[in-house]
């Protein structure tokens, strides 16, 4: 083969090697993560490069992100065993690119129809459920758990060293779980929008008996950033002409892979909002 053919063959597939490279379209940043070309901090909305360098500011920082085929991708490094003096905070794309899975979760948990909770250790789960804003409404079954000032639910966590129990307040058969009331008490506040190891009883007054239901991380997910998250997937999910109940289940999905499970109302309710907006 001549030199010239032999240069032609090599362009060609260095074209396609360049083609075949996956897009990461980032829609969160967790802390601080630099892309190491262009020394800039990656935000929601840019692009990266299967073969693009990321700076990660600590081992907790991470970026959700989803490429062309619409997988679902978290980029984050994994701490080392052993603790190291310097450690490694830099790595390649496609070396740390992790998909995420988890529809058994949503296709479990995820009930918008559902008119009343028969069974709250199914509904809070046992890891990780999550509040969209400041509250949420549960109407619970009133054969399953029947509330009355004798009868409650009891959220059961630490405040610093403090272990505080308080009773959920209701009105009728629902439960009015408040962000302002979980994170705060008398023996003082829990900082940032997370309560670890907190767990649900059903309470008998008369006879000071309790009943534990479940153990699981609380966690408030803020509305507006949450909002913004999703308006800046919107854009991705038009470019594959996907209709409106489409793109909707794919949010929907996209929350329980990242964020755990949540109130089947609230977030198919939040989900269809976000899909009507006009487009900006």
């Amino acid at each position: 083969m001549k030199p010239v053919a032999y240069a032609l063959v090599f362009l060609i597939l260095l074209g396609f090697t360049s083609q075949a490279q996956d897009t990461y379209n980032v829609t969160r940043v967790n802390g601080k993560v630099t892309n190491v070309k262009t020394g800039k901090p990656i935000k929601p909305g840019d692009a990266l490069k299967s073969s693009d360098q990321v700076k990660f500011e600590n081992f907790d920082a991470y970026v959700i992100s989803i490429n062309q085929k619409m997988g679902r991708y978290m980029l984050k490094l994994n701490p080392p065993q052993q603790p190291a003096k310097d450690p490694k905070l830099t790595a390649t794309v496609k070396d740390i690119a992790l998909v995420t899975k988890r529809r058994s979760l949503m296709s479990a948990r995820f009930n918008p129809d559902e008119k009343e909770v028969t069974d709250l250790k199914n509904y809070f789960g046992s890891d990780k459920f999550s509040i969209i804003g400041d509250n949420v409404d549960v109407a619970l079954n009133g054969a399953k758990y029947p509330l009355s000032d004798n009868n409650f639910i009891v959220f059961r966590y630490k405040v610093g060293e403090t272990i505080v129990s308080k009773m959920i307040g209701f009105e009728q058969q629902t439960l009015k779980i408040e962000k302002d009331k979980i994170l705060s008490s008398k023996t003082g506040s829990i900082s940032g929008n997370e309560v670890p190891e907190l767990s649900v009883y059903l309470y008998e007054k008369s006879t000071r008996s309790n009943e534990e239901i479940t153990k699981l991380t609380l966690v408030f997910v803020d509305k507006e950033t949450l909002r913004n998250e999703f308006i800046t997937i919107l854009p991705i999910l038009k470019r594959q002409k996907m209709d409106d109940e489409a793109i909707k289940k794919y949010l929907i999905e996209y929350y329980y892979d990242f964020y755990g499970a949540t109130d089947s109302k609230t977030i198919d309710a939040f989900a269809a909002e976000v899909v009507k907006q006009p487009a900006k």
